[in-house]
């Protein structure tokens, strides 16, 4: 019986864990149907190879509930939504290149270890637990065993049951049963989200096609995109005191230097990471939310913002410091020019994930890309020093000529604490957080108050909300999009979609998605379907 009863806790115990990525925590229920099924069965099965056998199927199962609850955790803490393993499973890699560039090989070594002992240890523990019932019936007779076995293995089986029909007591669940059922609805709305994305890339293909814009014909066309800078480091109080005098800061700049400013939100298709999605949605017009849609969109040649910009004479250019390998998906867009992490002339240290700060991006952009361009430019620079792990956080420098190939960031090599220091305290790095975001702000502010003028449209915008550990559960997906220009005629089409004068946004919820933005330059400033034709 004192068998029966640890079992039987453990297994409640570890069932009961997979519902906490869904509730951040316990749920307050105290009852697992699933271990009541499964201690009555192996007390009902008579010790041997069946059983046995029996035993390491059903660890199998619980390791394999236990690594999607483990990966639902890591999905909503990082992409702020649950799991869908339809989906998500060609993350796998993007999820060991994070770990690693935020972690030491060491640290990345040491965490893969205790990840499998603790895994192993589940399997070998359930296993010999569950076979142990098989082999020590209870006492008072072969009678009383099959009858509290069978008593279990019913009530869990009823119990289960009753929890898919919503009927369950209250405090009881079947959080095994309730995984599988949550990826197969997920998998089967991930089919629809499929075949949704693939008629929209069919009815809009001749939409697609480059469009000249005649209305930017001599305008230089920047879209700045600030990592992890969403409505909520505006609005939650716990960064607002932080970022709004920032942007206070940056509207007099720019006041200062004659340029005008609206402000509005738009939501991003994604949250907590994947940047390369926003970017395509910018570009293509479509919200683009899962790696799966980002593949299904380059299966084919289709134009976007880049050929409407190159139909009207523009230089075109991506600036990603952060991408470090080849990048065929890059190449798809047909830029005139990537510059990737190699094609940077920086001569300063990395910051652990950031390759180089956003102060010298900025910098190299102006001097190697837009001052010695021949013809108007549109570009997209991916800035990362708001990227995780947001140590250190670096000054901005007064003197942009004295940025150069970056040697002068050598004296912060080493400056503010190692992530797995910093990471520690999870308070302590929502306050890097805002810091890191306001230090990218404040550097794209001071290069819009330096460089912009009645000549360009310079937009500055988050490229999507950080992760839930900033945001809280539940978070809009929403990201402040701040226009700015020395003509204000180039600023009208974005007031009458709901902009206003300042830095500050009207609202932390979005009417609009990042797809928008294309269709609102081409219906503003673009020539007519018949006029390029």
């Amino acid at each position: 019986m004192l068998r029966l009863l640890l079992t039987l806790a453990a297994l409640n115990g570890l069932l009961l864990a997979l519902e906490v990525p869904a509730y951040a925590g316990f749920s307050g229920r105290w009852l697992a149907w699933e271990a009541l099924l499964l201690a009555g069965l192996f007390l009902l099965l008579p010790a041997g190879r069946v059983a046995r056998g029996l035993a390491g199927v059903a660890a199998v199962g619980l390791l394999a509930l236990v690594l999607l609850a483990l990966f639902d955790a890591l999905t909503r803490v990082s992409l702020s939504r649950p799991l869908n393993t339809l989906q998500d499973w060609v993350l796998l890699d993007a999820v060991y290149r994070l770990v690693t560039g935020n972690l030491d090989l060491w640290a990345t070594l040491l965490l893969a270890l205790v990840l499998v002992v603790g895994l192993v240890s589940v399997v070998a523990g359930a296993a010999r637990g569950l076979y142990a019932l098989s082999r020590q019936p209870l006492g008072g007779g072969r009678g009383r065993s099959l009858a509290v076995a069978g008593g279990l293995f019913t009530l869990g089986l009823v119990g289960a049951a009753a929890t898919l029909w919503a009927v369950a007591p209250p405090g009881t669940a079947a959080p095994g049963v309730a995984l599988v059922q949550q990826q197969v609805v997920a998998g089967r709305a991930g089919l629809a989200e499929n075949r949704g994305f693939r008629a929209g890339l069919e009815q809009t293909r001749d939409q697609a096609e480059g469009r000249q814009l005649p209305g930017l014909a001599d305008v230089d066309v920047i879209l700045g995109l600030v990592e992890s800078y969403g409505v909520s480091s505006v609005f939650d109080g716990r960064y607002g005191p932080v970022i709004v005098p920032s942007l206070e800061s940056i509207g007099d700049q720019l006041a200062a230097a004659d340029l005008h400013v609206v402000t509005g939100v738009l939501e991003a298709p994604i949250a907590g990471g994947q940047s390369w999605l926003a970017q395509a949605s910018l570009l293509a017009g479509l919200q683009v939310r899962y790696a799966g849609h980002y593949d299904q969109l380059q299966a084919r040649t289709r134009d976007t913002l880049v050929q409407d910009f190159q139909a009207t004479g523009h230089a075109t250019a991506m600036l990603a410091p952060a991408i470090q390998l080849d990048w065929p998906e890059g190449r798809w867009f047909r830029w005139d020019r990537i510059v990737d992490r190699h094609e940077f002339d920086y001569a300063g240290p990395p910051f652990f994930w950031v390759t180089m700060p956003d102060q010298y991006t900025w910098s190299f952009f102006e001097r190697e890309i837009r001052a010695p361009s021949e013809q108007p430019v549109f570009a997209m620079l991916a800035l990362i020093s708001s990227h995780a792990p947001w140590t250190p956080v670096l000054p901005v420098l007064d003197d942009w000529e004295a940025i150069d190939d970056g040697a002068v960031f050598d004296q912060w090599a080493g400056q503010g604490p190692a992530p797995e220091v910093l990471w520690r305290d999870f308070e302590r790095v929502r306050d890097f957080y805002a810091e890191s975001v306001r230090y990218s702000l404040e550097v794209t502010g001071a290069y819009a108050a330096e460089y912009v003028d009645d000549r360009t449209l310079f937009v500055m915008l988050g490229d999507h909300q950080p992760a839930a550990l900033i945001t809280g559960q539940d978070a809009s997906w929403a990201v402040p999009v701040h226009v700015i220009s020395g003509d204000p005629e180039l600023l009208e089409p974005f007031r009458t979609r709901g902009f206003v004068p300042g830095m500050q946004p009207p609202s932390e919820s979005a009417e609009y998605g990042f797809d928008a933005l294309r269709g609102w330059l081409r219906d503003a400033f673009g020539a007519s379907p018949e006029v390029d034709g």
